[in-house]
């Protein structure tokens, strides 16, 4: 599951001092009756899901960056997190927030961690499903980054799988022709996944893969860049990153309660500076 895109806007304002106030215009949007998606839409979809499920291996290091200006000084400042996405089939598979330790989903083969930070630190331990999609990643892992979400979902064969990414690719829009950026050219899927700007996915219009992901909000000089180092795709990947051991004081519980996004976001924020502390479990 992704966290809920109206808490990360939240979390954007508050990293660069935006008056939370301002977050009542982000509200989520009615659920909209189910509708198919787009023909342009669901052959892009498709084509990228059956690139990625066809994959023995993956392995990407996500960047996600809040870009935005200091209100105080008037400077641009910058916050990144590093999260590892990794995958070796039958059943290997790490997703972890590399830069504090708030998030890790890690199957070795045999055991499958399931961790989750913040205030009081908790995770599960159990056997290794036998195949991938074995793990309920919908359900039961954590994602921050979107993109990085929506290529796990992919490699399971499903990028509808979760109901609120199936929503929003109902909604969802293909920007005319291509767009150049960082020297090459893509295909950008405008998604409007519980927000008003949409977030915008980039395709390699070749080989059909996810190569970044930008969500803007204008009206206060934010922007968050999803964007991707060190890929690799059906080469071995080294046992030690599929290696883990929960952080010291965590507790192990049996398992996870999902507890459902309060109205108003702001209940759930944490202080300044710990921007990245809420992981808000739903389903």
């Amino acid at each position: 599951m992704p966290i809920p895109r109206r808490t990360l806007l939240s979390l954007a304002l508050i990293a660069f001092a935006l008056p939370l106030g301002a977050t009542s215009l982000l509200a989520e949007p009615p659920t909209p009756v189910k509708a198919a998606l787009k023909p342009d839409v669901a052959l892009l979809i498709k084509q990228s899901t059956d690139a990625y499920r066809k994959m023995k291996s993956y392995k990407h290091t996500a960047l996600y960056v809040i870009e935005g200006k200091d209100p105080a000084t008037g400077e641009t400042t910058k916050r990144e997190t590093k999260f590892t996405l990794a995958l070796d089939r039958p059943n290997k598979f790490v997703y972890r927030n590399d830069s504090m330790p708030l998030a890790a989903a890690v199957s070795d083969g045999k055991t499958f961690f399931n961790f989750r930070g913040g205030e009081t630190p908790q995770y599960t331990k159990g056997d290794a499903p036998a195949d991938f999609k074995g793990i309920n990643i919908v359900d039961d892992v954590v994602f921050e980054p979107l993109a990085t979400y929506l290529i796990a979902l992919m490699l399971q064969g499903d990028a509808l799988a979760d109901k609120d990414v199936r929503s929003a690719l109902e909604k969802a829009t293909i920007k005319p022709g291509t767009t150049t950026e960082g020297g090459k050219k893509w295909v950008v899927l405008l998604m409007p996944f519980g927000q008003e700007t949409p977030t915008e996915i980039y395709f390699n219009p070749d080989d059909h893969l996810i190569g970044r992901a930008v969500m803007r909000v204008p009206q206060f000089q934010v922007k968050v860049i999803e964007s991707y180092e060190n890929v690799s795709i059906n080469k071995p990947i080294e046992a030690s990153v599929f290696q883990y051991t929960p952080p010291a004081g965590a507790k192990q519980i049996e398992k996870f309660v999902p507890t459902q996004m309060p109205n108003d976001a702001r209940r759930a924020l944490p202080a300044a500076g710990e921007e990245h502390a809420v992981k808000i479990a739903r389903k």
